[in-house]
């Protein structure tokens, strides 16, 4: 059995962490090959007889891909994002498409809190110029109090719950949420949490924080409307995927003073064009795609991939949270999901 590493050289999984996958993968029968293929043809031709794909970042699994590989049976993402694969494609040909849902929750939490705290407190501005000779004491922007502002979360899964824990519990912050596929039972256990429609969020929040996968649904919908629908000195933050903002719009609603201030761990275009105005804004915190990284979740980002591939192929079961196409259920009744 093969199963073929698609992007080795994406930069988020080193190479020490792929000795331990080819390890574990080698107990169960599985030999490991690790490529970097730049197109949809580069991986078709070196993917022929493979069992798995493995994709570090967002490799393009797209229809013609699948189409192509007939022998292949498992995608193994080592993250939470499927957009860069044809999930319904993948589940028509009855390929099971493995993510890590809240794997790094923790982390974007903290980071959304360090990009918070940092825009509010002008922590970032400050250091620059210090850097460059000056010293602008009391100066810029003059910092809010958290502890009065309300913060509104687009998408409320693991890491939108471990953020509020944080702002409700540590500061006594108002929190808000748009998800519209939050269940009753999940919004009676947060009775202090008030869920809103998408324009109520844009109206009424401070602080928004985006946590949401790329979907047709979320691709743009912060867009130059809704920068005009928010406070004046609002900011916004997204730890999740970059094109759920309009970029041009963004630079537009910052340079124009719609909005107070944006963090950024995720872009359009990674790494960011050597022209793009946020470079340049100072009220813009920029990372490098990074939210993920973390002593615990790279711990458990290399567990689980260790582990589902093997369990999948030696004993037939599958943690359904892991299952990432669901549609392919029927048609896999050799598996055992659990």
């Amino acid at each position: 059995m093969k199963a073929i590493v698609v992007d080795k050289n994406y930069g988020s999984v080193t190479e020490q962490e792929l000795d331990a996958i080819e390890n574990a993968y080698r107990k169960a029968g599985i030999e490991l090959e690790r490529q970097h293929f730049m197109s949809e043809d580069e991986m078709i031709d070196g993917c022929r007889g493979a069992l798995a794909i493995l994709g570090t970042g967002n490799p393009p699994i797209t229809r013609k891909v699948l189409e192509a590989l007939p022998e292949l049976k498992f995608i193994q993402r080592f993250g939470v994002g499927v957009n860069s694969i044809d999930l319904e494609a993948a589940a028509e040909l009855g390929v099971i498409v493995f993510n890590l849902p809240g794997f790094c929750a923790r982390e974007l939490a903290d980071l959304a809190t360090a990009m918070i705290m940092a825009l509010v407190r002008n922590t970032v501005y400050y250091d620059r110029e210090i850097r460059k000779g000056n010293w602008p004491k009391c100066q810029y922007l003059l910092p809010g109090d958290v502890r009065e502002m309300t913060l509104g979360l687009y998408g409320f899964g693991a890491a939108g719950k471990h953020l509020q824990e944080i702002f409700h519990g540590g500061f006594g912050t108002r929190i808000i949420s748009c998800d519209p596929y939050v269940s009753e039972e999940v919004k009676k256990q947060y009775p202090y949490i008030t869920f809103v429609s998408f324009e109520e969020m844009l109206a009424q929040s401070d602080i928004i924080s985006i946590h949401v996968n790329l979907t047709p649904e979320t691709m743009h919908i912060f867009n130059r409307d809704a920068f005009c629908r928010m406070k004046n000195h609002a900011m916004i933050i997204n730890t999740s995927r970059g094109p759920v903002i309009n970029q041009n719009d963004l630079a537009w609603a910052l340079q124009n003073g719609e909005i107070r201030g944006a963090g950024l761990d995720t872009l359009e275009t990674e790494p960011i064009q050597k022209d793009d105005p946020l470079l340049h804004m100072d009220n813009v915190i920029l990372n490098p795609h990074s939210g993920s990284y973390g002593t615990g979740s790279k711990k458990e980002q290399i567990r689980m991939v260790c582990e589902l591939l093997p369990a999948a192929v030696t004993r037939g079961q599958i943690p359904l949270r892991n299952v990432a196409d669901k549609k392919v259920l029927a048609a896999a009744a050799n598996y055992q999901f659990v």
